[in-house]
């Protein structure tokens, strides 16, 4: 279960039920973003077999948080990837961003199990959908990381490089069993701006209407295991 503020017109609270969740892959407009994408898993040893666009990583509804903090194991090299969040209720879709944090070393056997292993991490702000939708295009999706000490932008597009709500979820529908009530979708990831993957301990990430004067931002923390020795 997950508590979200829900900013807008009519600003409440909401208890969101994960019942099914999923990462995306390969959701970029244009072919050559989506490739670009996959030169920068190579650079990193990641040659991914997968084939088919877009791709499907489901994911086991309890490998998600609102938390500013998340574990990792020791030496691991793990990074974030923001993404724009999908949020499907009863009668409403909420929009927010969020953070497929993944373990590259282990993408290299697996990329399933690479992102079951670290959970992801979603603003505890959203929007509903309705009310943004028609400024959608515009809106900008970014993250920064801290390397040796200094902040940088990791990350940055305009969603209109991205299938909009509505083609993620009609080609979701394709995937899953049943209704989608209870459903996350994260709807894939923009390129590095530098094309070189960082493994961060810091991410920050957010989510700028410009237009409709409204953001969501948020930052988490890894922090990994000190309680357990070799």
């Amino acid at each position: 279960m997950l508590e979200f503020v829900v900013e807008g017109a009519t600003p409440k609270k909401l208890r969101f039920e994960v019942k099914k969740f999923l990462n995306m892959g390969r959701t970029a407009r244009d072919i050559t973003q989506i490739q670009k994408h996959i030169e920068e898993l190579k650079k990193a040893g990641i040659a991914s077999v997968l084939t088919g666009i877009p791709l499907y990583f489901p994911k086991v509804p309890d490998r998600i948080t609102t938390d500013d903090t998340v574990y990792v194991l020791p030496n691991s090299k793990t990074c974030g990837e923001v993404e724009y969040v999908i949020l499907i209720d009863r009668d409403e879709i909420y929009v927010t961003v969020g953070s497929d944090h993944c373990d590259r070393e282990l993408e290299k056997q697996s990329i399933p199990l690479a992102k079951l292993i670290c959970p992801n991490v979603v603003a505890p702000k959203v929007w509903r959908y309705e009310e943004v939708k028609k400024n959608w295009d515009e809106i900008a999706i970014r993250a920064w990381v801290e390397t040796e000490g200094q902040r940088k932008l990791y990350q940055e597009t305009k969603l209109a490089t991205m299938l909009r709500p509505e083609e993620v979820i009609e080609k979701v529908k394709t995937r899953v069993v049943g209704d989608l009530q209870g459903t996350v979708i994260f709807a894939g990831t923009p390129p590095i701006v530098d094309g070189k993957l960082s493994f961060h301990s810091h991410f920050e990430m957010e989510m700028v209407d410009e237009r409709g004067g409204r953001s969501i931002r948020w930052a988490y923390s890894t922090q990994p295991l000190t309680w357990f020795k070799e």
